[in-house]
This record gives structure tokens, sequence and C-alpha cells, in this order.
């Protein structure tokens, strides 16, 4: 090899990484697969979608209404009142869709910029934030149509925004950003202990709080005032709300009717279809437990490697993922549209781990097949439906497990500690 090349070698890899590109591609790809892909799939752009439940909810604030009260309740946090209403139209139904559409792909392509941002102050030198940049649009070609006919990818904004909180170690915007999660969605505040592990002491953690409490706070403040029952509903909706037939708790069971060893079938309750079959009780009343023990599996882990995680951006990002996941495997209800948060967190981290990107690009890829073209088949108990939803959610569980796994091989705190004198001596040596 010439001399040449071995010099301009370490000089490439040192290259530093410039964010106007990375944003330029992941938003570029993003609107590609957006404007080109979506529409020519091979279901429809609007099918099985909720806009209209939005439209309705826009609609009777049009025309004078107010939400969150006895006679006009919400299931949706105050925060995403305001998104319903942004697309105007409330007299043309599809008008409304239209603009509604369009909106959500400026959410997906801003998601998609913010995410490049945040991969480049992950890795500033080298390639690995390009992979990120690229990794996201994938991600949207794979989640599919769905992105633009929910709300989630706001979610997904926020969780792309809190990232980039975590790599500036802005720890009181990162507990505001929380603040408005719970607001828009109410599961983002499972994420707000990592923001206290890696602010450090307690004596650190009153200014993210408080920001966190304003943020979820303030939508709730006007409604809290005039109706509290209103309120309550929100949480009292998904408290009551049944196994969903898409769970993975619910997994078992579907595959006893794949098998032949157990009869289910379907119900509809609280907006979603739920799971009827022989156990579905026990394992509804079991979710919550078990994903309090999954999101604490997660903090344990993060805890005992706090020093790691402080020290190591990247390893962030697995954390993040790896919380999101426990949240969306153990819980009563898995809409398809859960997998959309995914997105900003999977794509930092599969940018570094190919296994990662193969489980979770599966597990996107999945949930598209069977959602929405095959779901009125899933509700006959079709086989082949049933056992891509088994598959699915089997790599669900596995993609979990190994983010867990991963966290559990990074150095404890005792590691370490121990860490610099044997470095600098290694340093040192000839």
């Amino acid at each position: 090899m010439s001399e040449a090349a071995t010099s301009e070698r370490p000089a490439a890899a040192a290259r530093t990484s410039s964010a106007p590109l990375a944003i330029l591609v992941a938003a570029g790809l993003t609107l590609l697969v957006l404007v080109v892909l979506l529409p020519n799939l091979w279901y429809g752009l609007h099918d099985i979608s909720d806009i209209g439940v939005y439209h309705g909810y826009a609609e009777r604030i049009a025309a004078g209404e107010s939400p969150f009260t006895p006679s006009f309740t919400v299931e949706y946090p105050p925060l995403a009142v305001p998104l319903f209403r942004l697309p105007g139209h409330t007299a043309d139904r599809d008008a409304y869709t239209h603009w509604f559409t369009l909106l959500m792909g400026a959410f997906t392509v801003a998601t998609a910029a913010v995410t490049a941002l945040a991969a480049c102050r992950l890795w500033p030198r080298g390639g690995r934030a390009y992979v990120a940049a690229v990794l996201f649009p994938v991600g949207v070609a794979l989640t599919g149509a769905i992105i633009v006919n929910r709300y989630d990818v706001v979610v997904a904004l926020l969780i792309a925004v809190f990232l980039l909180c975590l790599t500036g170690r802005w720890y009181t915007a990162a507990g505001f950003v929380l603040g408005m999660g719970f607001a828009l969605k109410i599961t983002p505040v499972a994420l707000l202990p990592l923001v206290l592990i890696l602010a450090g002491p307690p004596r650190r953690w009153l200014w993210p709080l408080i920001a966190f409490a304003a943020a979820a706070a303030a939508p709730f403040l006007p409604y809290v005032f005039t109706s509290w029952e209103g309120i309550w509903y929100v949480f009292q909706y998904h408290l009551e709300r049944p196994l969903q037939i898409e769970s993975v708790l619910g997994t078992p069971l579907l595959f006893g009717e794949l098998t032949g060893v157990i009869q289910a079938t379907w119900g509809h309750s609280h907006g979603s279809h739920s799971l009827v079959a022989p156990g579905v009780g026990p394992l509804a009343d079991l979710s919550g437990g078990f994903t309090l023990l999954a999101v604490a599996a997660v903090y344990y882990l993060a805890w005992q490697r706090r020093a790691r995680l402080s020290a190591s951006l990247p390893d962030q990002a697995l954390t993040v993922l790896a919380l999101i996941l426990a949240l969306m495997t153990f819980g009563k209800v898995l809409s398809p549209q859960y997998f959309i948060w995914t997105l900003p967190a999977w794509a930092l981290v599969a940018a570094r781990d190919k296994w990662v990107a193969l489980l979770g690009g599966l597990a996107l890829l999945l949930t598209q097949v069977e959602f929405p073209a095959l779901y009125w088949r899933l509700l006959d108990m079709s086989p082949e439906t049933l056992a891509v939803v088994v598959a699915r959610n089997a790599l669900l569980l596995g993609l979990f497990l190994f983010t867990l796994w991963r966290l559990w091989r990074l150095p404890a705190a005792s590691a370490l500690y121990s860490a610099p004198t044997r470095h600098h001596d290694e340093r040192r040596a000839p």
C-alpha cells in the first residue's frame, strides 16, 4: 500500500460529520418515502385511519362545545387537542384528511431532521451519523402509511428532541420535553427517571422536575378547574382498557388458536378490538405489574451503569429504546402506531448495532404487513395473519430482551472506576 494511502486513512476516519448534510439526507429521503412510496403501497393511504376520530373532535370544538366535560369526553390528553384542530377545514372531511396527512408528513420530516442532528452529536466524526440519517427514512418506509394516519409521529418528534437534549446534557430542557410528552400521550413520563440518573446527585434534580411539572400540568389546568371528571376520564379510559388483540401478552392465546389448542375470538371496547379467550382476564390484570417490572429492570441496569451512561452518549439512546420497548412489550394495548415511537432511538442504536437494526426492522415490517391490509383477517383468526402477529410479537419481545442484554453487558460503575489507571498505563506503554 502506498504511503499516501496510509496517511489518508486516519484523516478520513477523523473527518467531522456535517450536520447540515446529515439533516439533508434524513429529511430528503424521508420526504421521498412520504411522497413516492406511501401512496403506492399494496393498501390504501388512509385504510383504517384515526383521522375520522380526530375530525369528529375538531368539528365539535369548532361548533362551540368544550372538551373534557361529562358531555364531551376525550380519551386523549389535552395537548393532543390543538393538533386535532390544526388542520382546520372541519366542515369538509376530505379537506381535513388532506391537511392532517400533510401536517403529519411535516412532523415526520422534522423528526428525521432532529434525529440526524442528534446522530451528529453522538458521532461528531466518521460516517455513523450518516448511517443513522439513512436508517430513519428506512424505518418510516418499514412502518408504512400509519405514520400519517395517527398523531403518534408528534410523540416520536418529542422523543427525538429529548434524545437531542441528552446529547447536550440539557437536562432541564429534557424534563420540559417529557412534560409535553405526558400532556400529549402520557407514556413519555416513563423516561423521566433517566433524566434524573444522568443529571447526577439529587441536588441537580430540582430544575428538571420543575420543568417537567410545568410542561405536564399547563395543558391540563384549564380543564381541571372546569371539569375534573373530564380530565380523570383520560386516565380512567386507558386504565380500564382490556387486553388488545395485538398485544404481546395475548400472543400465547393467539398461538393457541393458531395450533387449535384453544378457541379465541374478539370483542370491541374502548375504541379497539380486544382478545376474548380463556385466561385473558388475568393477563390483562398482570400487564401493569409486568410493565413495571420491565421498566424497573431497565432502570436497575441504568443505575448500576450510570457512570458509563453519563460518559457514553450512544448508550443513552440504547437505554431510551429499551424503555420504550418495555412499555410496548408488556402493556395491555399494543397498537401498530406505537412502533412509530421507536423510530428515532431505533435509528440511532441500529447505526452501530446490526442486530438491533435487523430485529427492529423486521418487527416494523411485519407490523405493516399485518396492519392495515390483513387486520380484518386477523379478526377472522386467519392462520397466516395469526402467524404474522405471533412472529412480530416474538420479535418485539426478543428485541426488548436483546437491548436489556446490551445494557447488562455495559461496564458497571465499579469497573469504570478502576479503568482510568489501567488505560493510563496502557497509553504510556511503548
